[in-house]
This record gives C-alpha cells, sequence and structure tokens, in this order.
C-alpha cells in the first residue's frame, strides 16, 4: 500500500498533464502511486500519456466533470492519503515529503493544504504574493505547531472558510477514511471544492503547511469569467452548511458571514449595471442583525473620513 495516492483529473490538457505527471515523477518522497482519470477527453490525452506506461494508473471515462473524476480516482486508490493535483497545474519537488513529515508530527490530521503561488503562463514568473500572502488571516485563525506547520479547527476553521480564504484542491491530502463518509458532489458544477472542504470540516481537524508547494497556473480556459455564479453557489453551500450541519450556537456566526458575502455579490450585480439583482442581494443581506453593527460603523465611519483637516 502506497503512503500517497495522486489523483490528477483531467480534460482535453494533455500537454499540461504530462507536466503534471512529470512534477509527481520528479518528487524526492517516491512513496505514491498516481491515478489519472481522463473525464471524456477528445485530444491526443490518451496517445501523449501511453509513454509513462507502468508509472500510472490511466482510467477514461465519458465526460462527468471534474467531481465524478475525483470520485473515480479516489475508488482506484489504495493509498494511506489521498492528493489531489488538477490536471494545470505543479508541484515542488520537495511537497510530498514535507507532507509526509507533517502528517507524522500530526497524526490525528486528516486534511492537510499548503500555501501556493498562482502563475499566469503568459507571464514569465509566477506572481510574486503566494495565496497567504493575500489572505493573511489564516495566521490569526491557524494555531501554530511548530516553526511553519499549522492545526485549525473547529469555529476557527469555519470562520477561514466562510471568510473566503482560498484552498485549491492541488494542495489537498486528504486521509483515506474521509472518504468513507465524504466524496465530492457530482451535481455541483462549480466551487465543488469549497463545498467538499466545508463538509469535511465539521468533523475533522485540518493542518497547514505555511510553504508555497503548487504553482497553480492561470491560463484562458481555466479562468472564472462567470464569477457571480460562483459566488452564488458558495453563498447557497454556506446556507445549507448552516441550515444542516451547525449547532444553534454557531449559526449567528455562519449568519455574519453570509450576510457579508450576499452583501459582496449585490454591490457585484450593481457594478455590472443589474440594479434589480444588486438590491435584492443588499436588502437580503441587511436582514442579518449580526451584520447591522459592522455596517453602521461604516456608514458613520465614512463622513468622519472624509471631512477636510482644518
Amino acid at each position: 500500500m502506497p503512503f500517497f495516492s495522486v489523483v490528477i483529473p483531467s480534460y482535453n490538457r494533455s500537454g499540461m498533464t504530462k507536466e503534471a505527471i512529470e512534477s509527481v515523477l520528479d518528487q524526492t518522497f517516491q512513496d505514491f502511486e498516481i491515478i489519472v482519470v481522463d473525464d471524456g477527453s477528445t485530444d491526443d490525452t490518451d496517445e501523449v500519456l501511453r509513454s509513462f506506461d507502468e508509472k500510472i494508473i490511466y482510467h477514461k471515462q465519458t465526460n462527468a466533470g471534474v467531481a465524478s473524476a475525483r470520485n473515480k480516482g479516489v475508488a482506484l486508490s489504495n493509498g494511506q492519503y489521498i492528493c489531489y493535483l488538477d490536471s494545470d497545474d505543479l508541484w515542488h519537488p520537495e511537497k510530498l515529503a514535507i507532507y509526509k513529515d507533517s502528517l507524522s508530527k500530526i497524526p490525528d490530521a486528516s486534511f492537510l493544504f499548503s500555501d501556493f503561488h498562482k502563475h499566469d503562463i503568459k507571464l514569465p514568473e509566477p506572481y510574486s504574493l503566494s495565496n497567504s500572502d493575500m489572505f493573511p488571516y489564516i495566521y490569526d485563525l491557524a494555531a501554530q505547531f511548530e516553526r511553519e506547520l499549522y492545526t485549525i479547527e473547529g469555529e476557527d476553521l469555519l470562520r477561514l472558510l466562510f471568510k473566503g480564504y482560498p484552498l485549491y484542491p492541488s494542495t489537498f491530502a486528504v486521509r483515506r477514511d474521509v472518504h468513507d463518509h465524504y466524496r465530492w458532489d457530482p451535481g455541483i458544477l462549480k466551487s465543488e471544492d469549497f463545498n467538499f472542504v466545508l463538509k469535511v470540516s465539521r468533523q475533522y481537524r485540518f493542518a497547514y503547511v505555511s510553504q508555497s508547494l503548487t504553482t497553480v497556473r492561470v491560463h484562458d480556459s481555466n479562468k472564472s469569467s462567470d464569477f457571480l455564479a460562483k459566488d452564488n453557489v458558495n453563498l447557497i453551500s454556506m446556507k445549507l452548511y448552516r441550515d444542516l450541519y451547525v449547532k444553534k450556537n454557531v449559526r449567528s456566526l455562519c449568519n455574519f458571514y453570509i450576510s457579508q458575502k450576499q452583501f459582496a455579490i449585490g454591490k457585484s450585480y450593481l457594478k455590472l449595471g443589474l440594479v434589480r439583482r444588486g438590491l435584492s442581494h443588499i436588502v437580503n443581506s441587511l436582514l442579518y442583525k449580526e451584520n447591522w453593527k459592522r455596517l453602521l460603523k461604516r456608514l458613520i465611519a465614512k463622513p468622519v473620513e472624509g471631512q477636510r483637516v482644518a
């Protein structure tokens, strides 16, 4: 049984998939298997991946979406931990070695993730700021275990996710038994990763490695042009999580962040000139009393900030 199973879902990205696989094969820690699930590609993915022979487990299925492909990868896997790598992303050569060391130090962590950098492939270098550089509040919510290793659970984890800290599947390592209870939801076509992490977070302890070990590549085919649809799906997931899973004493915390998300969506609609939709979201956000204090402070602060100094 390998320590890690690396699941790579792919669809019409033969060249990038090949590079993703190579970034796994280049790992300094070698106790892993690679499972590539081809989600009905119509390009030359099948032919390109033949060169890897027995180095990978290759499975092709009828196109059913990335969630279905990841679930199939889990079903074919044998490792103690399932790692995900999207076909357009790359790993640092030390990633699995660092993950193995981190998991040996925090064996009760069921879910491990790490920092990453984005790289627009039209540019020569990745962005200078990492994910956690842009969303540093993770360090206010996570408990430092040692140096670059942190733990996060309970309400702090809920705050992190509801506040909007982006977690990317290419950084996930999930203990096998977690998948006995939770799989990816094929019915969710946008933000399936947010939905999955929310469900897992209610029951398990997370660990975080404050090192950038993944390059998330940005290109034309993965840029989210419909960001508002994604935000609305996230809002629905947040409401379902609140209604189905949280205790009554935590509902107020959920409402606070749901209100903020709804207010932000409303502002985005207004900027696009969709006044009716925008006002509807803003009005609905104001129905949550948990956000009144925050909004009142903003309304009071603005005139003061605008005053001219005598």
